[in-house]
């Protein structure tokens, strides 16, 4: 859970944040931050910008102009202008809205990947694989199964597995709801806020459902085109005429 008043402190800050595609501004003026414990999304219509916004932070972008750092205890690391590879090493995990899994890989080789680059015991690759197999009962049964066969919640769910085996302080997630039917959202989202709880993994969630996002979200982060509209606490922003303006126009 997040750490509240005075003592709250930020995993991810993000300040003036610009993404460019060539010469055209996908999103400009973006700032937010994550702290300590706390799930946090990111709302908007499609075509806001929110996904240019993940892709600046997990560097598949480099940003145009403004700060990402993260912060590591006492620590702190710019983000912005690394690969994107680099953010695993740093404690960050990051799940992609496609191309979410090795097809051609089986479930339990997909997992060893995502050990064996940070986790230099074989041993401790064991271990970390055995105990995803046990979170993610769905996948259990289906060790030795081409990931490209499993539905798309398992393979949501695989790929939130592997992301786990690097032993993340904060996770980065692009529309983990997409394609899921409501039966297995409703799965995956108890899965994040699972994670969240037990394993005190802070989450920066950029999510088209927004009834789901913000059930799950301490905080909450809404976009209109190209930039920032507001923010606030979950409950807040749910009941806030703003959201459906947000969405609708007013």
């Amino acid at each position: 859970m997040p750490i509240s008043g005075s003592e709250a402190r930020p995993v991810l800050a993000v300040r003036e944040l610009e993404v460019r595609y060539g010469k055209v501004v996908a999103v400009s003026g973006i700032s937010l931050f994550v702290n300590a414990g706390e799930i946090v999304t990111l709302l908007g219509p499609n075509g806001a910008g929110k996904t240019s916004v993940l892709r600046g932070i997990a560097g598949f972008v480099r940003p145009a102009s403004g700060t990402v750092a993260f912060f590591d205890g006492e620590a702190s690391h710019r983000l912005d202008g690394r690969p994107t590879f680099a953010l695993a090493r740093l404690g960050i995990g990051f799940v992609p809205a496609q191309n979410i899994v090795l097809p051609r890989m089986t479930v339990e080789e997909n997992l060893e990947v995502g050990g064996r680059y940070l986790l230099a015991d074989p041993a401790a690759v064991r271990r970390g694989v055995a105990d995803m197999l046990e979170r993610f009962t769905a996948l259990a049964g289906r060790r030795h199964q081409f990931a490209g066969s499993l539905s798309g919640g398992e393979q949501r769910q695989l790929a939130i597995a592997r992301a786990l085996l690097a032993r993340p302080r904060l996770m980065l997630m692009d529309e983990p709801s997409i394609g899921l039917s409501p039966v297995v959202l409703k799965d995956i989202f108890r899965h994040l806020r699972q994670i969240n709880r037990d394993d005190g993994v802070s989450m920066l969630l950029v999510e088209q459902n927004v009834i789901k996002a913000l059930e799950i979200a301490d905080r909450a982060y809404v976009m209109r085109v190209g930039g920032m509209d507001f923010s606030g606490p979950s409950d807040e922003v749910a009941a806030s005429d703003r959201l459906a303006d947000a969405y609708l126009g007013s």
